[in-house]
């Protein structure tokens, strides 16, 4: 039993805001407040009726910047802005569900604030990370561009210029010889040109070479290597005047180590190394081309036997060697050998496109019966 007096002549008030139709407005008897009390308790003993629980406020804090951030999280994690709507709806809907579960155990959680800021995350800055991503995959498209631009004007006009200059400079060149070259550079200069156009309007797999010739990048790649060879040491380089042995050698390659774009890079390289070959390596009478596959690696190598390396700064060649050996996450390197000459090599590990778990089954296969082949023949 509670007993207490509700006079206005007793100064006993409590202010609340829990009751609208107060009078006066949010205050009750202090009574009251304590029938409240005792009608909590005893429904709590008596039902079952659970005390809500809270946490302190620290750990709601981190309640709720931790479903930002895992909200965050997602926003960069989808590709596609309706996978992360869905998401987002999804984890909404099992934050609501577990505030429900933990009110009916005796836990208040802050659902609201948690639920607003996983939506404004999730949707909002997934909409600037979709963006950013787009920009940059825009800027690199670019970029790639460019230097594929550069590569086909380096590999061809350019060659071509600096073979005439060397002429001009040693004087040991004809006007009328000259006047030929120069057409020939302005054509090829042309030829460029509209090669870029309609690769800008069909982008087919195709690659073209400084001389004019195209390549279809759909062939196995110790093919276009091939093709790569015999065109380069068909062009008019000095050097190329007293070449007497040629050496080639290319082990094929599985396609579904190389891509497209790989195969394209592979034959830029040979072509560029060809290229350095034929302007710098004077006295050359013996060029090697050589591809080899070892244990999971690939190297392709070009050795000639002519006056080596007289400058290691890195002009454009260098450079462009050194971005197709980081686009394969390989190694290049180019010396001179001991006795005499100059090595160009690209080394990279074929590391598969996609799993291939039947090809392993099979290789684990054929390694044990191998293995129980050498036991058998070790037992005799």
């Amino acid at each position: 039993m509670l007993i207490g007096v509700t006079a206005p002549s007793i100064k006993d008030f409590v202010n609340t805001t829990a009751i609208a139709p107060l009078q006066p407005p949010g205050k009750i008897y202090g009574v009251e407040f304590h029938a409240q009390v005792v009608s909590q308790i005893v429904s709590t003993v008596l039902n079952g009726r659970p005390v809500l629980k809270t946490w302190s406020q620290d750990w709601e804090y981190v309640w709720i910047v931790g479903w930002g951030v895992l909200a965050i999280y997602l926003g960069r994690l989808n590709q596609s802005p309706l996978k992360t709507l869905v998401s987002v709806a999804t984890v909404s809907l099992g934050l609501v569900g577990m505030g429900y579960a933990l009110i009916l155990w005796g836990w208040w959680i802050p659902v609201a604030p948690a639920l607003v800021i996983l939506v404004i995350n999730g949707t909002i800055l997934s909409v600037f990370y979709q963006y950013d991503r787009f920009l940059r995959c825009q800027i690199e498209i670019r970029q790639r561009t460019i230097e594929k631009t550069f590569v086909e004007i380096h590999n061809g006009p350019l060659q071509t210029l600096a073979n005439i200059l060397r002429h001009v400079q040693d004087q040991d060149l004809e006007q009328s010889r000259l006047l030929e070259q120069l057409e020939n550079l302005n054509s090829e200069i042309r030829e460029v040109g509209e090669y870029l156009k309609q690769k800008a309007l069909k982008p087919e797999e195709s690659l073209r070479l400084g001389n004019g010739l195209i390549l279809d990048l759909k062939l196995p790649i110790h093919n276009l290597l091939y093709e790569v060879y015999s065109h380069i040491l068909q062009r008019n380089f000095p050097c190329f005047e007293t070449l007497k042995v040629k050496v080639y050698s290319f082990d094929p390659i599985d396609e579904q180590y190389l891509s497209s774009e790989q195969k394209q890079d592979l034959c830029q390289f040979l072509e560029e190394a060809l290229c350095n070959v034929g302007k710098h390596a004077k006295g050359l009478t013996r060029i090697s081309a050589i591809g080899k596959q070892n244990v999971g690696w690939y190297t392709l190598s070009i050795e000639d036997n002519g006056v080596g390396i007289y400058s290691y700064s890195e002009g454009g060649g260098t450079k462009q060697c050194l971005d197709i050996a980081r686009r394969l996450k390989g190694n290049f390197q180019r010396q001179s050998l001991p006795e005499k000459g100059t090595l160009c090599q690209l080394t990279w590990y074929l590391a598969n496109k996609t799993w291939d778990f039947a090809q392993i089954r099979r290789k684990c296969k054929a390694l044990v019966l191998q293995a129980l082949h050498l036991i058998k023949s070790y037992k005799r």
